[in-house]
């Protein structure tokens, strides 16, 4: 009876930890792209993680993220998947955002669901938002020290200054004048990238058969070698027969000439 009794309580005890135990969901995103996001990267809802990245593979033209989310964190269905840094210099996450107006009894978000609404948070805007924070975290004295600092730097340089900012009003001017044609350079080279990567197969083709050709005169190296060696030695040789021989040659020629000569007398002496 005793031993029943432990064994009863040990079950209940395993049967209490299981159920204690967060289980978890795997959910889906799809990104134009999410840049250096990588396995294992925090998922978060409200600064709180409540997840993480299990694996991200390419689809088409898009990333396709899978996330392993809590289910104890209570994530509506329309929430929003949002790639963004936790700083300037960070690691990338997926940040779920819920949608202002949100109902609080949203259906939750399901084990297999797509998150439909994603966001891409670019680097610049991050580093805006940190500036927009450090300028926020200056006080206005610091701020009035800021200016007066500034203008006992600038004391007396007035003329100095106005210079600078003519020339760079002419300078901006330049570029208005020349917008149309800033905008028609840039649509040129927009056409020629779309120009090259319609013909990146072929571009491709070109690079591995000019690696193969590489490859197979790397691999014959050696029989040219010899072929052009070869080739020069019999250019030498004949050389050689061609000098020891000239002299008889010349003879022959003359001697053919002597007799075409003849030959022409009599044949036109036979005319005749």
């Amino acid at each position: 009876m005793r031993r029943l009794g432990l064994i009863l309580v040990c079950v209940l005890f395993v049967v209490a930890t299981a159920c204690s135990g967060s289980e978890t969901i795997e959910v889906t995103a799809a990104f134009d792209d999410v840049g250096d996001l990588a396995r294992n990267a925090p998922v978060t809802m409200a600064d709180i993680r409540v997840g993480k990245v299990v694996d991200i593979r390419l689809e088409g033209r898009e990333a396709v993220v899978t996330l392993e989310l809590d289910t104890d964190a209570g994530i509506p269905d329309d929430v929003i998947a949002r790639v963004r840094r936790t700083s300037v210099l960070g690691e990338r996450i997926v940040d779920l955002v819920i949608p202002e107006g949100s109902e609080d009894n949203k259906e939750l978000l399901a084990a297999g669901a797509d998150i439909s609404d994603t966001v891409v948070r670019s680097d610049l805007e991050d580093l805006v938002d940190e500036g927009s924070e450090l300028l926020g975290a200056i006080a206005a004295s610091d701020l009035a020290v800021m200016i007066d600092e500034g203008g006992r730097g600038f004391g007396g340089k007035g003329e100095e200054l106005r210079l600078l900012l003519n020339s760079y009003t002419d300078i901006v001017g330049a570029y208005a004048e020349r917008g149309e044609m800033l905008q028609s350079l840039i649509s040129n080279l927009d056409d020629f990238n779309a120009t090259v990567a319609r013909e990146s197969e072929a571009h491709r083709d070109a690079v591995r058969n000019t690696s193969r050709s590489i490859e197979v005169l790397s691999d014959e190296a050696l029989e040219l070698e010899q072929a052009i060696i070869s080739l020069n030695r019999l250019a030498k040789g004949g050389n050689d027969i061609f000098d020891e021989h000239l002299d008889e040659m010349q003879n022959f020629f003359g001697q053919t000439r002597t007799i075409l000569g003849t030959l022409e007398g009599q044949q036109r002496d036979i005319e005749l």
